[in-house]
């Protein structure tokens, strides 16, 4: 209230007044056609290869990468900057300008030829929000929150790299591209996440507050700095089982993190397990992807799935329902229909997991089925919260 002048805001329509409005709506909504989409293609519609930037694997690989957790990410940190700073968020012109360029690139990647436009457009969105977001955090030299800006660059390259390899410019292969980007995701997630899954379940228990403990907090987040670091050196440079021994200690010191949370005490709050089970998908995704470079009994597109469905998929999903109620000025409370959203998400990452791992034979049915489920959730979510984006805070207040 005292940061933002109401008169002006008033002006503004309430779809731009936040970075979350439009991202959290336009992210859920796209990722809802891209999955119905990806179904089409496995349930044989091979003419759908058109609408996939002429290479089915690259651009689900991409758009659910960038297109849709990017703008989720971008959409949080654009929200989360007014509060961290006390410094006003972009909204209205500028706002709109992101978006439209994020919202451009996805048209551009369903619909048009292979061409480097789309790599300016999709790169730009990213540097772009990213300026603004680094705006405020410097002019207060909130310094703690300034790590995001160069994991964003590191995210912006990587986007421009996978660029380079659809257009034929490098020749790395999807797969070796793919990991880092997850643990990208993954390392914005468990940052995140330890920060607010321990006082969101202190305050929704109305237990006793829950302490961060320095040398744990450490121990998590280091491990993950070496993870992504390592998968980004030539393989020709380092062992493979360093990556798998780094994803192991990672999963078991986010463990230990993850085990002073309180999880039982949450299981009557749908926003709060939500946020537990998927913090505990990240760290079975982080062992597994240790166990499938020190062993043989578990695949990384496997290890990578748990991270990416359950583990960011259902962090986003929580994240998203519990911060679109705060900021407008809702009870945290959610819709009838949203516990059904979340059962159809982990449902989702079962499907494309174990069952798949328990009958291969149908390894296709469970990639249309998980697809669906995660497009029913979204939708879900979508649906849900059209009104609760595109109307004014209840409370009146600006936001």
């Amino acid at each position: 209230m005292q940061i933002v002048d109401k008169t002006k805001e008033d002006k503004i329509p309430a779809i731009l007044r936040l970075g979350f409005r439009p991202f959290f709506l336009g992210a859920s909504t796209f990722s809802v056609f891209a999955m119905l989409i990806w179904a089409l293609f496995w349930s044989g519609q091979s003419q759908l290869d058109g609408v996939m930037y002429a290479n089915p694997i690259w651009w689900h690989s991409h758009e659910m990468l960038f297109g849709f957790s990017g703008a989720i990410i971008i959409g949080f940190l654009l929200t989360a900057v007014q509060n961290w700073t006390g410094q006003t968020g972009i909204k209205g012109t500028r706002l709109l300008l992101v978006f439209s360029l994020w919202l451009i690139a996805r048209l551009g990647l369903m619909f048009a030829p292979l061409s480097i436009v789309w790599l300016v457009m999709d790169t730009a969105w990213i540097f772009l929000a990213m300026y603004y977001l680094a705006i405020p955090i410097v002019k207060v030299k909130q310094w703690r929150n300034l790590f995001f800006i160069p994991v964003l660059a590191l995210f912006g390259m990587m986007n421009v790299k996978f660029h380079l390899v659809a257009l034929g410019i490098l020749s790395t292969a999807i797969s070796t591209l793919t990991l880092p980007i997850v643990l990208v995701v993954s390392l914005i997630t468990l940052v995140v996440g330890g920060r607010v899954i321990p006082f969101f379940t202190w305050r929704g228990t109305q237990t006793e507050q829950i302490t961060r403990v320095k040398v744990i907090e450490y121990a998590a987040l280091i491990p993950i700095w070496l993870l992504l670091f390592a998968t980004l050196i030539p393989s020709n440079l380092i062992p493979a089982n360093w990556i798998g021994v780094l994803a192991i200690i990672t999963a078991l010191t986010n463990f230990v993190r993850f085990s002073r949370w309180r999880t039982l005490s949450t299981l009557s709050n749908p926003l709060l397990w939500t946020l537990h089970l998927a913090y505990l998908s990240l760290i079975i995704g982080l062992f597994a992807l240790g166990m499938s470079y020190v062993s043989n009994y578990i695949s990384v597109s496997i290890a990578i799935h748990i991270m990416a469905i359950g583990g960011i998929g259902g962090m986003i999903l929580s994240m998203i329902s519990r911060v679109s109620l705060g900021h407008t000025g809702r009870k945290l409370k959610v819709n009838m229909l949203m516990p059904i959203s979340f059962i159809a998400l982990f449902a989702s990452l079962l499907a494309r997991v174990v069952l798949i791992l328990v009958l291969p034979s149908i390894t296709i049915d469970g990639y249309v089925l998980s697809a669906c489920l995660w497009a029913l959730a979204f939708a879900i979510f979508a649906i849900v919260y059209y009104p609760i984006l595109t109307q004014p805070r209840v409370d009146g207040h600006p936001g």
